[in-house]
Parts: structure tokens; sequence; C-alpha cells
């Protein structure tokens, strides 16, 4: 019924009374005695639940001088109970094939997990163990603002990563979003623990909660469940609401905010606007969307295509609980210099919008993306636990979200002008240019210092438990409560994975996965030839970057219009082994949107002043890449790991390498590589396969590429070598960013079932013994991973992690001995178990919808795997022992054959790394002198 509900409101069709009696989310909500909120969906697409607990505490809550202390507790909250260590959260998940996380926002804190649908009890009772009785001490509360402290050096020390805080503080000075939710260090190093302990007791409370449960279970099991493990906890009064004051401006306003990261000039304009439960937040929204919003806005065309003087256009309306702000602007073009210029254009737009009402068709096109992406959230069971906890906690009625598409539905032209001109006035508005700072960035080149704003390092202090004085000091698990976690019997039967495949005439073979779960198809052309296959770097991922740029049947302007006017999504991207079309979109606009992928695919142009503001724009990305020390870090690590193999590039280039690529080379490489025979078409989402054939060979069924494919000949990759360390140079660094590794096998080898459980064991997760060592035990880092990554030419060992620039060496050396310790005895029986059953059970839920299905097929496809490979893997897993774990330990891992890339400054890092193992320092080339520090994500891991 929900499925007939978006086809209608697709369509436009009348809804018949029966009809719009149903609820497109059809879920319950109940209240439990404490306060607590409980909402259940139920769907059974797939044998997986999303469980998400929801606090009403951001960093909008925090008092000044604390502020930090909501981002804080999302990692508290992991750090255990009187029951549970600090890891077991993490390994009661992950042990039945589960993921879990949490996130913090100005709002709310959210905590989430997707388990299989049979492990809901488990979920909850770990749930309610940490709302009731978390462990708050000195030595964990210490751990975790080490950890804290370099996840914010790393996100401060990107291009840009201080301009929001410096924005948010110029638009609200304070309370309620003077400040992000990252907190800041000096903050969290001066707070005693009571003062965090005490934020807990007033915000972590049932009444402050809200329990969200979508997925393969009943409701009457979650609401039962969930007063099971929830009804007893102390409730206590609910926080006051934080309330935003009304806005002091009366004049326009110019700031100038300093950059000593970002290579370009940003200029804007933001004017704070209405929050996101108010009536105008939706039509402000969309004018934004019209004003900024995509290459067919009103600013893209003008600033970026016509004027160009700028590289890209910038328009949203950003709506919170208790504020809003809109804003609209661009990046200015380097050496263009026309700041003045492009201010005024984007007043002039402003001012456009304000007196002269938008089009229908206009009002019409951000309707449809809009639309989209109310349907495209109902894709995944995480999505919808998402956007009901939005509701419920955030607007306050979760029946908003039975009500969003009449709303948008509803937004008319007049709406759009009466908003613009309501709230887009003068004497609110604040032109905003964020400037390179050259000044701030020699600082830091020549003895600069990177964190003299953290205040400093506080003494150590004896390890003690704080002392509870909220509603639940008093809390005592019931009688009869479960001491040990509930975990329920492993799935032993996978749901199959159906699909239908014909080859066309002309030798173009289509595969369809269907799904009929919301009315929504994508198409991907697989290509098999990738960047491996060009002769110039960059050739290939430009070329599919390119073909939305014109046709020769439509201009790009054409091209972006009719695209974002029906809502579809066209674009090409290339890696280093394939390349690929996607299109994705609605039902009505399904033939639309093939007739657009053939046309893109059969009639590129690449018009030269496209490929103009194409490459400036590469070039802009590219000057940002080259300025985080991730980026050259894996960069150093690809070049000395494969040497003249493909493997040692990237599928974009490098910055020397933009200027190379023609649109001869473009042309070259797309008539020979992009043929019927060297390609895939996958149909995944709501048709049949019959339709979808025939919609193929509608499009493409002629299709047909004159000569004949010969793939290029792969130079060898160089053989192993000594461990050495490769210390990039990077003056003024705060922080060193840490690669290890060597080349290893790929999927086809006999060994690679066994690799992914040794190295999921080693550094596959928050659980792994890599994470452990160094960011749990240690707090050195804010993630560690590591593992095996095979790829179609080849395969590696990569390891991966960042760390203050004092602990650089202390950090490598905890790496090499976790490798040591694989390599020396085989993992315990239940460590072994439990990384098998997380591969096992967390198999459905990673092939959720039919796109992930059909990225197994085509890495089978382009892999040369056999067709049953997946049934392979997961009996490899299942018979994988520990002494398979030991000996693939001893062979695929080589402590004396590593690469170590370290990313920081050389002089004083260099001597420690020395007495490691030899050291040649790597200059940073021209133009990449500033310090960027950037991020390993905690928990990556390869996926099948």
């Amino acid at each position: 019924m929900r499925r007939t509900l978006l086809v209608g409101f697709l369509f436009g069709a009348l809804i018949t009374p029966a009809l719009a009696a149903e609820r497109q989310y059809a879920f319950e909500q109940i209240e439990l005695s404490n306060g607590m909120k409980v909402i259940s969906l139920e769907d059974f697409s797939c044998p997986i639940v999303a469980v998400q607990v929801w606090y009403h505490v951001g960093a909008k809550n925090e008092e000044e001088g604390r502020q930090g202390f909501a981002h804080m507790f999302e990692h508290m909250m992991f750090r255990g109970t009187d029951r549970l260590n600090e890891t077991a959260h993490f390994d009661n998940i992950r042990r039945v094939g589960g993921d879990c996380n949490a996130y913090t926002s100005f709002d709310q804190t959210v905590y989430v997990q997707e388990v299989p649908s049979n492990q809901l009890e488990l979920v909850l009772w770990l749930e309610s163990e940490r709302m009731a009785f978390l462990k708050i001490d000195q030595n964990g509360f210490d751990t975790e603002r080490k950890v804290v402290e370099e996840e914010l050096r790393q996100g401060h020390n990107r291009p840009y990563g201080r301009v929001p805080e410096k924005l948010l503080a110029e638009i609200y000075g304070d309370k309620p979003y003077g400040w992000t939710p990252g907190g800041q260090i000096s903050h969290l190093r001066k707070t005693p623990l009571e003062d965090i302990s005490a934020f807990w007791d007033k915000y972590y409370l049932p009444s402050n909660a809200t329990l969200v449960v979508v997925g393969a279970v009943k409701h009457a099991e979650v609401q039962g469940l969930a007063k099971k493990y929830f009804d007893w906890i102390p409730g206590g009064p609910k926080p006051k609401p934080v309330m935003a004051p009304p806005i002091k401006q009366s004049k326009p306003r110019a700031v100038t905010i300093k950059e000593d990261k970002g290579p370009l000039p940003i200029l804007g304009t933001v004017y704070r606007t209405v929050p996101m439960t108010h009536p105008d937040a939706l039509p402000l929204q969309m004018c934004l969307g019209i004003l900024g919003g995509g290459e067919s806005s009103r600013l893209y065309q003008d600033i970026v295509k016509d004027k160009k003087i700028a590289q890209v256009a910038l328009g949203g309306a950003f709506a919170l609980e208790a504020d809003g702000f809109a804003g609209a602007g661009g990046v200015l073009l380097p050496l263009v210099g026309k700041k003045k210029e492009l201010m005024q254009t984007i007043r002039e737009h402003i001012k456009k919008i304000r007196s002269e009402p938008v089009t229908e068709e206009e009002l019409t096109k951000m309707k449809n993306q809009m639309r989209r992406g109310e349907i495209a959230g109902a894709l995944t069971v995480a999505s919808k636990a998402g956007q009901l906890g939005s509701y419920a906690v955030l607007y306050g009625d979760a029946e908003r979200i039975n009500k969003r598409l009449a709303e948008i539905d509803a937004v008319t032209v007049a709406d759009i002008q009466r908003v613009a001109k309501k709230y887009l006035i003068d004497k609110h508005r604040i032109d905003i240019t964020v400037e390179p700072n050259v000044a701030g960035a020699l600082g830091s080149l020549f003895g600069g210092k990177g964190s003299e704003d953290e205040g400093p390092e506080p003494p150590k202090l004896e390890n003690r438990i704080a002392k509870r004085t909220g509603p639940k000091a008093e809390a005592k698990r019931p009688e009869g409560f479960p001491d040990q976690p509930p975990a329920g019997k492993m799935m032993d039967d996978l749901p199959p994975i159906p699909y239908t495949e014909k080859k066309l005439d002309n030798g173009l073979r289509v595969a369809v996965v269907a799904n009929h779960e919301v009315p929504m198809v994508t198409m991907v052309l697989g290509i098999k030839s990738g960047a491996w296959t060009e002769k110039l770097p960059g050739t290939a991922m430009t070329a599919m970057a390119m073909l939305t740029h014109g046709t020769k049947t439509r201009t790009a302007k054409q091209l972006a219009e009719t695209l974002e006017f029906n809502a579809i999504s066209l674009g090409g991207s290339a890696d280093m082994d394939t390349a690929r079309l996607t299109c994705s979109a609605m039902l009505p606009q399904l033939d639309l949107a093939g007739e657009l992928l053939a046309d893109v695919l059969r009639n590129p142009t690449f018009p030269k002043d496209e490929f103009t503001i194409m490459q400036q724009q590469q070039k802009m990305g590219m000057l940002i890449s080259t300025k985080t020390p991730e980026y050259l870090a894996e960069r150093e690590m690809r070049r000395q790991m494969y040497g003249s193999h493909p493997y040692s590039r990237t599928p974009s280039g490098e910055l020397e390498d933009l200027d190379a690529v023609t649109i001869e080379a473009l042309r070259e490489w797309w008539a020979e590589h992009v043929r019927p025979e060297n390609c895939v078409l996958y149909f995944a989402g709501d048709i049949t396969p019959d339709d979808a054939f025939k919609l193929a060979a509608k499009h493409l069924g002629d299709w047909k590429v004159e000569g004949t494919f010969t793939p290029p000949t792969l130079p060898e990759a160089p053989g192993p070598k000594q461990t050495h360390i490769y210390l990039v140079d990077r003056p003024g660094s705060v922080q060193s960013q840490i690669r290890i590794g060597h080349r290893s096998i790929t999927r086809s080898d006999p060994a690679y079932f066994t690799s992914r459980v040794l190295g999921q064991i080693f550094g596959g997760g928050f659980n792994s013994r890599l994470n452990k060592a160094v960011r749990v035990e240690k707090g050195l880092t804010y993630g560690a991973r590591g593992g095996f990554n095979a790829r179609r030419f080849g395969g590696e060992l990569q390891i991966s992690t960042f760390t203050k620039t004092p602990s650089t060496a202390e950090t490598v050396k905890v790496v090499m001995n976790e490798i040591e310790k694989m390599r020396a005895a085989p993992p315990e029986a239940g460590e072994l178990n439990d990384t098998k059953t997380y591969i096992v059970g967390s198999f459905p839920g990673d092939r959720e919808t039919p796109e992930a299905t059909v990225g197994d097929l085509w890495m089978i496809e382009t892999q040369n795997l056999p067709s049953d490979y997946l049934q392979r893997l997961l009996k490899g897993v299942r018979d994988t022992t520990a002494d398979d774990v030991l000996n693939a330990a001893k062979s695929l891992i080589d402590p004396k054959n590593m690469t170590v890339i370290v990313v920081g400054e050389a002089k004083q890092i260099k001597n420690d790394l020395e007495k490691i193992a030899p050291v040649t320092v790597v200059n940073a080339p021209a133009g990449e002198e500033e310090a960027r520090d950037g991020e390993a994500a905690p928990g990556g891991e390869e996926k099948p």
C-alpha cells in the first residue's frame, strides 16, 4: 500500500478516500511510564532491523565554556557499565553480524545499530544498560578526551575546516547555535569529572529519549521488549527547550574569515531565518534551491557558465530545531579576482527572486527533486528509522513523515516570493568572504604553532568513578533482568539473490535485479575499461564526468534542465579498474531516463567550453586534495608500492596531469573502450525483467561501435623490498598521517577467504586488535584500521591511522607490535567465532538494496570470479580455523617488507622514526606546503 501511495503522488493521480485513509508509513508509537517514546515500523523486505535511540540533546544544550559535552558523550556511551567493558557494546553487536555507531548534531545525539532481526533483544539490553548504568570514570574520560582531541584536530586542519565554526559565531554570536557540535579542546581539558557526569544525569534520561525500531519485527514484539528493558529506568524531568533569541541585527554587515588552509576564496550572503517546524521552512528550502541548487540553477548558469567568474555555485536553507539560516554564494576562480562582481551578481539574484515570481517550471523542478528525496529515503531500514526519529524528536510529531509529500505539493509560486521578501532582507544580510590567509599559512610553515588554542594538557588524575546525582542515581535492575547479553541464534540460511540476464543482438548483456519496495529504478552501465587503460592520466575519469555536458542532440544546459526538472540522476565515473554510467529515476520518468542514458552514451560531443569549465573544477578539487595529508600519504604509498604499474596513480591524475588531457584524448579513449561487448547494463529496482529487456532493446538494441577492442598490456609491479619509512615533510603539522602495508593477494587466491577473517580480527572494526591497541587502550588516535584490499589486478595489505605529532613514532611501534602478535599465535576460539559470525551475519544487511547486489554482480564479472563466488566465500569463512588464520598471518603479512609512509613535520619526528627503520625524507611538491591533517575512518573494512 505504501508503494501505491508513492506512485499516486508521483503521477499526480487523485487519491481515493479509501486510499487516503492509508498511511505511507504505518508506524506505531507508544509512551512508557517514564516518558520514553517508542516508535516501530514493520518492514519485512530484508531480515534485518535498524535500532536507533535519539537523545534530545546536542550542541545547543551546552553552556558557554563547556563546548563539546554532547559530542563527548557520543564517545563515552561506548565505555561500558559495571557489567560491560569498554569494547563490549561493539563486541556484542558485531559478533551477531551487526554494526553500530553514533553521531552528534546541534539538536540531538543518536545511537544507531543495524543487526539481524532476531537480535533485537540484544540491542535493547545493551541500550538499557548504558542508559541506566553508564560507567563515567576519570580514566575513561581522559582516554576518550584524547580521542576527541584527535578527531577535532583532523577536522580543524583540513582546508576550510574551521570556517563553519567561525561562520556560526558570526550568525549567532553564542546560543543557540554559535558553535559546532565538535566542541573545543581547551574546554574539555579543563572540565572536571563531576561536570561531565552532571550533563549525562540531566539529559540522558528516558523522558528525553526516543527509541525507533524499523525492520523485520512485529510492533507487539518491539513494544513488549521496550517495556521490559526501559520502563523500569527512572524518567526524571524533561529538560527545558532552548529558544533562539530574536534577530538584533538592523543593517547589513560584511565579515571576512581568514582561512590558513583553503586555497580559493569563497564569497556569499547569509541570513537568519526560521526553525524547521515553521511553515516557511519548506518554501525557503525551495527558494534557495531554485537560486543555487544544481547545474540548472540560476546562480550556476550565471556565475559558472555565462560570466565564468566562479567554479561552483552555492545555495541552501538550513533549518534547525530552534532557528535556521539561508545563504547563497560561489567559489571564485583562481587568479580571476572578480570578488566585487561575484558578490554583486549574488545580490542581484537575491533581489530578483524577491521582486519577481519564480516560474512554475522552476517550482515544479524543485518539487520533483524533493519528492524523489523523500521516496529515496524509503530504500533502507536505517534511512526510514532516521526519518521517523527526526520527525518525532525535532519536529515533535512523527506523523509529519506521512504529511511531507502533501506539504511539498502545497507550496505555491506565491509562497516562494513571499518568503524571499520576508527573510532575504538587507537589514539581516551578512556578506561573508572566506579569504585564503597567506600570512597564516606561512606562519605554520616557519615555526607557527597549530595548537595554541588547545590549552594546557591537564594533569594525570587518580582514577575514580563519578558520583551520580540525577534521577537514575538509585536505579536498580529489576528482578529477572538478564545478566548476560540475550543474543539470538545466528541465522543459518541466507536469502537468495535472484537476478535475470539476457544478451541483446548487439552483444550487450543486460542483467535485472528486481525489487518492488519503492517506485524507483537504477540503471548501471558497467564498462570493463577503467583508468588502467588510459594513455594520459585522468582521461577516463574526465571522459566519464563530461558525459552530461553535451551530446549531438542536447546542450549541457538542456541536459541539466531536463535531468533536474524530472529528478533524474545521471552521471559517469571511473576508478582504476572499471568505469560506470549510472542513472536512476522514479517510474514515471524511467523511459526518459533510458533515452537520456542512451543519448550521453552514444552521442557525447565533449564540447570545448564545457571541457574548460570541467578542468577548472578538477583543478580546484585537486588543489584542496593535495593540501590534505591523507591524500599525500595514500599517494606516496601507491607510488612506493606499485612503481610504473597503473595502480601507482589515481583515476583523476595529479595536478600536473590535468593540463595534458585533451578533448581528442577523451574522444579516442571513448571510441576505443565504450562498446557493447565491453559493457554490461544492470537494472536494479521496481521493474520486471521483461520490461527491463524491452527498455534496453528500445534505447540500446541498435548500438554498435566499429572496430575491435584489445586491452593494453600491464607492466609488472615491483617486487617486495625491506621495511623502509618514507617521511613526507609537512612543516608545522600538528598531526601525522601513517600508512603501513605491502602488496598482497586478489580474490582469486585460495587464501583470500581466510584473509577476510584475518583482516577482520586484525583491523576490521572498532573492536579489532589494532583499534583496541591504538585508540581504546592508549587514546593515540580517533581510529585505526587494517586489512586486505583485493582489486582486479592486484591486492594490498593496508593499515591506516593518524596521531598527534609527538606520538608518531609510538603509534608506528604499536602497529608493528600488533603485526608481530598476529603472527605469533592463533586467535582464541571466541575471537575467531565472533569474527566469522560478523562476516556471515552482516551479509544480508550489506545487500539490503538491489544496487548493492548489482555491485556484487559487477565485481564477479570484472574480476573473473565464478558465479557462485559469494556462496563459496561464506563457506570459506565458516570453514576457517584458528590455524588457518595463523598460517595466513605468517604467509600474507611480512613485517620485514613493509612500506611505511608518514606525513608530518620531519624535524620533530625523523630521529624517533629512524630507531624503527631507515627513513627517507620526501619533500612535498611545490604548492602543497601547508600542513594538513586528515582522518582514517574508524571501523572501515572491505566487503566481500
